[in-house]
């Protein structure tokens, strides 16, 4: 979907703003920013997902750690050769408890350096639709669209209370 243009909503009433985020998300509408000068948490089931790649490293961090550690006992094992009480070398069961941590340990590795590549630790500017407006007195909406959506998605704001919604071509 290419975007060629930025419908820009200013609510001055909480509730409104949280019927027009259910409304866009109702809609289909999934490239939308909400700002707001409170703590938007709470609304997160509304936001567009994003996801985090933080579990994605934790995950594949955790794998590798569980298929190492079991590899380094078995490996072990095998060098030594040792037979205790009639069972071979590589067993599993007594593998687990390394697995295991392993698996934690390296799970927790991996979502700390994806957390670290994931933070910005420069200061963010905010976006170009950002209206100082929206940290202090108000809410606001800005929905990414195509041209054609633009007067649809301003009609639906505009329904939903906002005190104007204006656009800003990209």
């Amino acid at each position: 979907m290419s975007h060629t243009a930025c419908v820009m909503a200013r609510f001055e009433d909480y509730e409104s703003f949280v019927d027009a985020l259910r409304s866009l998300k109702a809609s289909g509408q999934y490239h939308y920013e909400a700002y707001g000068p409170t703590n938007l948490v709470d609304l997160e089931d509304l936001m567009p997902s994003q996801g985090s790649g933080v579990r994605i490293w934790a995950t594949a961090g955790a794998l590798i750690g569980m298929a190492t550690f079991w590899l380094m006992c078995a490996l072990s094992s095998l060098i030594y050769n040792i037979y205790v009480g009639g069972k071979p070398p590589v067993s599993n069961i007594p593998f687990v408890i390394p697995a295991y941590e392993g698996t934690i340990l390296c799970g927790a590795i991996g979502a700390f350096i994806a957390v670290a590549f994931s933070v910005r630790f420069s200061p963010r500017r905010p976006s170009a639709e950002y209206d100082t407006r929206f940290s202090g007195d108000s809410y606001g909406i800005a929905v990414h669209c195509a041209g054609r959506e633009r007067e649809d998605v301003a009609k639906l704001l505009q329904d939903k209370g906002a005190l104007g919604a204006g656009e800003v071509v990209e």
